[in-house]
């Protein structure tokens, strides 16, 4: 069976995230801002308050962006740019560890995690789209670096690969994630203790 994590457990991890994001916050530069448009901060931001809230869909839909898109897409630019910055690591990280412990006590992952973890990512990407300098590339909303052009000509159709793309990881990492919880809540031998 599996053990509930306390209230105040939970308040102190939703307050971890919150604290480090607000701390990453005072410490940009004013002209840097527009990277809070960036999926991640969003991510965090769902994983702490579905923790506060305890709404699960929340939790489970951050933790699900930044396993199966987060944090590989991190680590894929981080290697590009050859750039590190500690509150970036620490963003990446402390969100995903303190909803990967909430949503362990968990049996199963809550219905539209995946969903949830893709809105994560589409809604940030347009709203950079609209709002922010084609140079920052922010969510790869303005892509001006795309490797091979003989292979996709147009932006439209990045942004379509893109999606879809998304959309492949965040589901495969929620399948995953879920066939591990739902293993662990039903152990084969307890399965067949209860059969007999």
């Amino acid at each position: 069976m599996k053990r509930e994590l306390s209230p105040v457990g939970s308040r102190m991890l939703a307050c971890a995230v919150l604290v480090l994001l607000i701390t990453d916050v005072l410490l940009k530069n004013p002209a840097d801002r527009q990277e809070l448009m960036w999926a991640c901060y969003w991510a965090s931001v769902s994983v702490a308050a579905g923790m506060l809230l305890k709404l699960d869909t929340l939790v489970a839909g951050g933790v699900v962006f930044f396993a199966g898109l987060g944090l590989p897409t991190w680590l894929l630019g981080t290697l590009i740019d050859s750039q590190i910055e500690i509150t970036s690591v620490l963003l990446h990280i402390i969100p995903l560890a303190a909803g990967l412990v909430y949503i362990s006590t968990k049996a199963a992952l809550p219905r539209y995690s995946a969903v949830s973890a893709w809105l994560l990512y589409v809604v940030p990407f347009g709203l950079a789209w609209r709002y922010c300098k084609p140079n920052a590339m922010i969510n790869l909303s303005h892509w001006a670096r795309w490797p091979v052009p003989s292979v996709i000509h147009h932006i439209w159709q990045f942004y379509v690969v893109l999606m879809v793309i998304s959309a492949g990881m965040v589901s495969a990492a929620a399948g995953m994630m879920n066939s591990i919880l739902v293993h662990r809540s039903n152990p084969v031998g307890s399965v067949e203790a209860a059969d007999h």
